[in-house]
Formats: structure tokens, sequence, C-alpha cells
């Protein structure tokens, strides 16, 4: 594994509801069921209060690793809603008078907990202790201080965040091939896959990092993703892993 890290930063993810849009979405806001590296990327500038499109370079994939998995057990869906917006002509139709319609509907897919319970994920952050913002970031989460806040996609799906703890190279190791996988998997990193009874796996085409442009951002590229939507163990052969006690997951 090229990536150099030696501290791996893990917090929880909780809230009541969850968009992920999915880049190639159009009219319809149809969601991711886990955030993509670019959704946690984005929540960790938010907390350092790092402008937008300004940390690109300085969460890109060969400087800090992600990972996300789902807490075994936990069963999340997605529900289709209405969402009544403001038309972007909004101010210019006051203005005027004139009774135009003042508001449009948008169909937003909406993720949340069955049964009423919440969606969660634990994050994990590789970094190198060296890194500019490994500190600090470190010191915000310890203090609950999260700058902008924290959000499951959307402004409007504000989170709690759960520090759980930063673990040092003593205390994780790199394994260059697994059998095991408790999160995230890119699909370059998986060599076999096997399909176990009542496992319901999940891939996605999800963006992996952006660069700013001058007006806004443009995707670098985009990967296949795979994770199981329960959150339990994938089995098989995986390669490029990191193994936290007896937890084995991957950097997407």
């Amino acid at each position: 594994m090229s990536l150099n890290i030696n501290r791996i930063l893990c917090f929880k993810l909780k809230g009541k509801f969850a968009h992920f849009r999915k880049f190639y979405t159009n009219s319809s806001s149809l969601s991711y069921l886990i955030p993509p590296r670019t959704v946690i990327s984005g929540l960790i500038a938010s907390i350092l209060k790092i402008p937008r499109d300004d940390y690109y370079e300085e969460f890109s994939p060969d400087k800090v690793g992600i990972s996300v998995s789902i807490p075994t057990g936990l069963l999340l869906k997605k529900q289709m809603q209405s969402m009544n917006y403001l038309h972007n002509q909004y101010f210019n139709l006051i203005a005027k008078g004139n009774g135009k319609v003042q508001h449009s509907q948008c169909k937003l897919e909406l993720i949340m907990g069955q049964d009423g319970s919440s969606v969660e994920y634990i994050v994990y952050v590789g970094f190198h202790s060296e890194h500019d913002t490994f500190g600090l970031l470190e010191e915000k989460l310890i203090k609950y201080d999260l700058g902008y806040g924290v959000y499951l996609g959307q402004r409007q799906f504000r989170c709690h965040l759960e520090y759980i703890k930063t673990y040092t190279d003593k205390e994780f190791e790199f394994c260059e091939k697994s059998d095991f996988l408790d999160s995230v998997c890119i699909q370059g990193n998986i060599l076999e896959l096997e399909l176990t009874d009542g496992a319901d796996i999940q891939k996605e085409q999800m963006t992996a990092h952006f660069k700013k442009q001058t007006s806004g951002r443009d995707p670098v590229c985009t990967q296949q993703v795979i994770f199981e939507k329960k959150g339990k163990r994938l089995t098989g052969l995986f390669k490029n892993c990191i193994k936290i006690n007896d937890t084995y997951i991957s950097f997407y």
C-alpha cells in the first residue's frame, strides 16, 4: 500500500435522515446508501472550517485514507419524498408580483433507519502525524468543536458525531491480503468475493476525488465501491487492508 499513514482517527456519525446525491442523477435526486469518499472529506473540511473547494488536494486519496462501515445489524432503507424548494427566480417573481408559482418540487431519495431507528456510520480517517491538519482535527474531535457543523450529505440533515479513538501505528497493521473485510471496498481491491447466505452486497459507482476549477469543481475519477447493506462482514480475498484489533478495513 503506497499511502503513508501512522494514525487512524475513528468516529461515528449518527442522524435521523441522510441523502448522498448520486453524481449521475438528474431531476430526481437519487441517493447512495453510504457516504462517498468526497462527502467524508467535505465533512472533515467543515469541521476544520476550510472554505468550499479549497481542500481537495489536501485530502486527496494519496495523502489521506478514508473508510466507512455500517454498524452490524443496522437496517437502512430508502424512501422517495417530494421536496418543495423555492423557485430559482423566487425574488424576481416576488418583486414583479405576477402571481406565478414561487416553488419548485423535486423528488429526493432519503436514507433512514428501519422502524424509526437512526442512520449510523463508522468512519476511519488515516493520516500521517506530520500532515498539516491531523493534530488540529484530532483536537477538535476530542473537544467536540465541529466548526461549521457536520451533516449527512445536505445541511438540513444535521448529525451527531461521536469521537471513538485515535489508533497509532502500534495498534493497527497493514495486510497485503485478507479473507475478511468489515468496511467498504473498491472493486480493484477485491480478488475474490464469496456470496454467503443472507448477505446483501451492493455495488455503486462513486466519485472518489474532485479538483478545483475557476468556477466550481470537476470530478477527477470515479470508482466501483462494494459494501454489505446490513454491515455484515464480507468474505473472500481482499488486498490492501488494515487490521485494527479484530476489524479489517479498506480505504476507498
